[in-house]
């Protein structure tokens, strides 16, 4: 057809195709189980075994030289830069703990040896771990040589924790302690005032008129480096009423020691106490009366003649001793001995 009867149809464009827009558009056309697992061209998700392989390699190389890296600046970091002797890792304010047991209740019988010296060898055991001669520093709590366990004035230990690195901010003058410190701590700062304390406070039940008293003080010698009997003060509990529970709560003061209310041993530490004074008589006594109150015979009679229990002992109260082993007669007792002649059964022939 001449040129000049050609007659143009408008404006076009020539779009330049490649290679891999005809692939994509070939990879769009197959069905979805082609695209999963083509088994005509060995493909799984599109990749070749051999192109699984070479991508597996490469990250599990790239991730290899990351962790090396990370360990080398990390051991750089924990055996150049921290000092031996300095925490690791960055911990919170000391907490606190109980000795002879971090228990909610500590409960005894004053006078049964097998309560008592268990208590005692506890504490021993605590205070020894503390090298620091700590038996003889608290000796005048340790009268009865059982800690006061025996003769109802018991002593219980609290251990300020030991946090390398951590530098205690306290109250040195009573204008520093906050609004909420309980009533009296004043007068103790002033009291003990001259060097960084770290001061406590106890309150009992109001139920009763239980004194406490602190060895060598309300108080813990702050320093950088608080070491033995630094971390420890004793409180001796006098006038306990027996067989009543005597709950206890205690709270150090200082800047950077915050109290948590919910959790035991964040700046305070509640514990209760339990003085059982009684008798083995006694106990058997209240033992029979819980096993025979199904019995209306004998309750009466239990109420009506209880067992004497007017024993001096018994109001002291002491340690009871094992009584001692019954003597066996002697052989020449036992000669003497004439035996008894059986009666006869059957009239003799």
């Amino acid at each position: 057809m001449p040129e000049d009867v050609m007659v143009a149809s408008g404006e076009y464009k020539l779009v330049k195709q490649s290679r891999r827009d005809e692939e994509k558009r070939r990879k769009k056309d197959l069905p979805w189980s082609k695209r999963i697992f083509d088994i005509d061209e060995h493909k799984l998700f599109g990749r070749t075994a051999w192109a699984w392989t070479r991508i597996t390699l490469f990250y599990l190389l790239l991730y290899f030289l990351i962790l090396v890296i990370v360990c080398f600046w990390l051991c750089i970091f924990l055996l150049v830069i921290i000092e031996p002797n300095r925490p690791r890792w960055l911990k919170g304010p000391p907490g606190l703990s109980m000795a002879p047991t971090n228990a909610s209740v500590l409960a005894w019988y004053t006078h049964l040896v097998s309560n008592v010296y268990p208590i005692a060898d506890k504490i021993d055991e605590f205070l020894n771990k503390l090298n620091d001669n700590a038996i003889d520093f608290f000796s005048e709590a340790n009268k009865d040589t059982v800690w006061g366990y025996g003769s109802r004035k018991p002593t219980v230990f609290i251990k300020l924790n030991k946090v390398i690195g951590f530098q205690p901010e306290t109250y040195d003058t009573p204008d520093d302690l906050p609004k909420e410190v309980p009533a009296g701590l004043d007068d103790t700062v002033q009291k003990y005032a001259g060097s960084p304390k770290i001061w406590m406070t106890c309150d009992t039940s109001k139920a009763f008129d239980t004194e406490l008293v602190f060895f060598p003080g309300p108080f813990y010698e702050a320093s950088e480096k608080m070491t033995g009997v630094q971390r420890v003060v004793a409180i001796q509990l006098n006038n306990m009423p027996p067989n009543k529970n005597i709950f206890v709560c205690c709270k150090v003061w200082a800047r950077n020691i915050p109290i948590d209310h919910k959790f035991q041993g964040k700046g305070q530490i509640k514990f209760g106490m339990q003085m059982r004074v009684g008798t083995a008589k006694k106990e058997a006594i209240d033992q029979l009366h819980s096993t025979t109150t199904d019995d209306p015979k004998v309750v009466p009679a239990l109420a009506n003649n209880p067992p004497p229990l007017d024993n001096p002992e018994d109001r002291l109260g002491g340690l009871d001793m094992p009584l001692s082993p019954e003597l066996e007669p002697s052989p020449n007792e036992k000669l003497q001995e004439k035996p008894e002649a059986e009666p006869l059964t059957e009239p003799p022939s």
